[in-house]
């Protein structure tokens, strides 16, 4: 994937609410120490204590009302799913039930302020969602050596928020993941100076009312790099964690068998002649210990899409495939791979039945040319035949599109 056009300030883009589709920082220092009164439309929640929220949703198109950047979008169902961004210097969220076509307001607790147009997305004070159901969501930001996590499991009428203490250096999120409203993980790292970011690991096994440190990079967790991609199977044991070295321009993979507790290296083959830092467009563990990686590397001119499958504790199989603008990727929850290319100025729909051993290709109808000048780009799939797609301009505004048809056509929403 394209190198974002954002610019950054000392700390780099991570990846955050890994779901299987995609994979999604410069911070400024906060010198106020005040608590902030509750915003319009907020509800305050006390630490630890459930408040009923009582601001009034409104339903609106995407287009008319909802004028957030930095949008990232997790769609549930065909019909159902979430969208979080920033309006103005305030955390959104939005929630449909028609598919993306209208979207309602949530309901907030009292979040920190951040001027992303002035600082860009990430860092310090910046909100990130970690969705895990249809009622469960989580919200997380980080200021003052302390992580807050707001928590609801009725679709945001009610926030419990608990405080959790960072080791010295933690300063912001970087990957995070729910498994079945019970089982949490949450992980943190440093500011990513000279490409080195420390990293720790949080797990929950009460629905986040208690957190433990369960790893760190003075342990089995990678130091260097701060493009981090994480995943945990259905089982609750086995896990990914891959992560970007920008320097050295390769990707540390290490893998879990005890839920985060403890993690073991694992040897990935790239290409020689690397010329540009690698892409983790995919990590997953799925059911049956079975680990997935795609990486997208640079050689020379030439682009080259890895998709790697393997098991814990096994040998990676690899398969290759030349690609020239690869946009975005994700898998379908049948399994398939599915990724969007700008080939020759056209947007082009690229899926493998197979783990990439085979790439079926065609014309991505409904999609304009435009999207391959987008900063960013995400898909989602939330059945086998349904995906949604979410662009953002150089502004970080948003366009989403949907196909219903397993991408042969797109329709645009709002």
């Amino acid at each position: 994937m394209r190198p974002s056009t954002l610019v950054r300030f000392g700390i780099a883009t991570v990846v955050v609410g890994l779901s299987g589709c995609g994979i999604d920082s410069p911070s400024h220092a906060d010198t106020s120490t005040a608590k902030r009164p509750p915003l319009e439309g907020q509800a305050s929640v006390a630490p630890g204590v459930r408040l009923a929220s009582r601001a009034t949703a409104q339903v609106a198109t995407l287009t008319s009302s909802l004028r957030a950047i930095d949008v990232h979008m997790r769609m549930l169902t065909a019909h159902t799913g979430v969208l979080w961004g920033y309006r103005g210097n305030h955390f959104v969220l939005y929630e449909t039930a028609d598919g993306g076509h209208t979207w309602k307001s949530v309901p907030l607790p009292t979040l920190p302020a951040d001027d992303i147009s002035a600082y860009g997305p990430g860092g310090a004070h910046d909100v990130t969602a970690v969705i895990d159901s249809a009622a469960m969501w989580s919200l997380v930001s980080v200021s003052h050596q302390e992580a807050h996590v707001w928590i609801t499991k009725d679709a945001g009428r009610h926030w419990r928020e608990t405080t959790l203490p960072l080791p010295t250096g933690a300063v912001q999120f970087a990957a995070g993941q729910w498994m079945a409203g019970r089982l949490g993980w949450m992980l943190f790292e440093s500011g990513g100076y000279d490409g080195v970011a420390a990293k720790y690991l949080y797990r929950t096994e009460n629905s986040g009312d208690s957190w433990q440190l369960v790893a760190t990079s003075t342990g089995d967790l990678p130091h260097n790099g701060v493009r981090t991609a994480m995943s945990f199977a259905p089982n609750g044991k086995t896990g990914l964690m891959a992560v970007v070295d920008d320097l050295e321009k390769k990707v540390d993979v290490v893998e879990t068998n005890d839920g985060g507790a403890h993690w073991q290296p694992t040897s990935i083959n790239l290409p020689s002649g690397i010329t540009q830092p690698p892409s983790v467009e995919l990590a997953l563990a799925g059911p049956g210990e079975t680990l997935q990686l795609a990486v997208e590397v640079q050689v020379g001119s030439a682009s080259q899409l890895l998709v790697m499958n393997s098991s814990y504790g096994s040998s990676w199989d690899v398969a290759e495939i030349g690609v020239d603008n690869l946009e975005a990727m994700c898998a379908s929850p049948a399994g398939d791979l599915a990724a969007l290319e700008d080939k020759s100025g056209q947007q082009t729909w690229m899926v493998s039945p197979d783990g990439g051993q085979t790439w079926y290709t065609q014309a991505a109808a409904g999609l304009p040319a435009s999207i391959a000048t987008a900063a960013s780009v995400s898909l989602s799939s939330p059945s086998p035949n349904t995906f949604f797609l979410v662009a953002l301009d150089a502004r970080l505004a948003p366009t989403l599109y949907e196909s219903s048809d397993a991408g042969d056509t797109w329709q645009p929403l709002g």
